[in-house]
């Protein structure tokens, strides 16, 4: 299945962190993969919140009115169809806060952007118990981003 940048049909709006990642993570995951490591994972489709009808640099003003920050540490996200994740966000109540909502974005299409999300421990506080997935919540991170996007008048649907 594709996995480049070349399937994304609107490619040209990816801020350059995400283009970064792209280009750069698969490799590293083939170096950390044979020593039970990984820089790159299929996005589990429990972890969809739904799918929001906009461009993805609007979004992004959204995401960052719900004080996410763009989150270039995370593994990159394949979508199950086999094309790569067009974003990775975190909010978390402080830099050191013990938990974080972590959300990947799909474009589907120029105006339609699909949301996964999942509640685990901070990287920055506890990196261990993140690598490993400890703690790891999809449904209360699903809940949470869902209320989130209702609370600041983001209409989405679920497929």
């Amino acid at each position: 299945m594709p996995t480049s940048d070349e399937t994304d049909t609107a490619g040209d709006d990816l801020d350059l962190t995400t283009r970064l990642r792209r280009r750069v993570l698969p490799t590293v995951h083939r170096i950390k993969e044979p020593f039970g490591g990984f820089a790159q994972c299929t996005q589990h489709p429990a972890e969809y919140v739904g799918t929001v009808h906009r461009e993805l640099r609007e979004f992004h003003s959204e995401l960052e009115a719900m004080e996410f920050d763009p989150e270039p540490v995370a593994s990159l996200k394949v979508h199950e169809d086999g094309h790569f994740s067009a974003g990775s966000w975190v909010r978390r109540n402080s830099p050191l806060a013990k938990w974080q909502l972590h959300v990947t974005l799909f474009r589907e299409q120029r105006h339609e952007i699909e949301v996964f999300a999942h509640r685990e421990y901070s990287w920055l506080r506890h990196p261990y118990k993140h690598y490993t997935g400890e703690g790891w919540d999809t449904t209360g991170g699903v809940e949470r981003m869902r209320s989130l996007l209702s609370d600041h008048g983001v209409t989405f649907v679920v497929d």
